[in-house]
């Protein structure tokens, strides 16, 4: 049985090879993505590939992303880019103070 819910057409956050876009395709008809991307795959060679190309770069700029899903700049913090830090470049780190401390020159 169906739910109720409203399903969309959007990329795909798990099954993407690229953008998501013929994951996406496949998670709103319920096909199995690796089927479709082979008849892409075959059509586009058949088209001598312009064509297909063309129709990718549409599907990439016309399918939104699933509002749900984190963004494609999630996907580099587990490479160390991000490092999960959601600070800004316009936030100042606050100073640290240290009391109670005496100075002296070492010599």
């Amino acid at each position: 049985m169906r739910s109720k819910e409203k399903h969309r057409l959007t990329k795909s956050y798990t099954n993407r090879v690229l953008s998501g876009s013929i994951g996406g395709l496949s998670e709103f008809f319920g096909i199995k993505a690796n089927y479709l991307r082979v008849a892409f795959v075959i059509l586009t060679a058949l088209t001598h590939f312009i064509p297909g190309v063309l129709i990718y770069i549409l599907l990439m700029v016309i399918i939104p992303a699933d509002p749900n899903k984190p963004d494609l700049s999630s996907l580099f913090s587990n490479f160390g880019f991000n490092n999960g830090d959601k600070t800004t470049t316009n936030e100042k780190a606050e100073r640290k103070v240290i009391h109670d401390v005496d100075e002296r020159d070492e010599k």
